[in-house]
């Protein structure tokens, strides 16, 4: 899943908007196959996202009140 395991390159700070929420991250850039990501703790706790094991996919809901 991981190829080689290596990080091939790391990206600077990128402003993205995840369900309304606005954040800074920045990547680091593996080979993976066709739409995967590793998703690390630090955004796991911050967006603590709904997911589902069986149909694979990650739903991260508007925590903005």
């Amino acid at each position: 899943m991981y190829k080689n395991g290596i990080i091939h390159f790391k990206t600077g700070p990128i402003k993205i908007e995840i369900e309304g929420q606005k954040v800074v991250v920045s990547f680091n850039v593996l080979l993976l196959d066709k739409n995967k990501a590793v998703l690390k703790i630090p955004f796991l706790q911050k967006f603590n996202p709904k997911i589902n094991w069986i149909t694979e996919t990650v739903e991260i809901k508007n925590t903005q009140s």
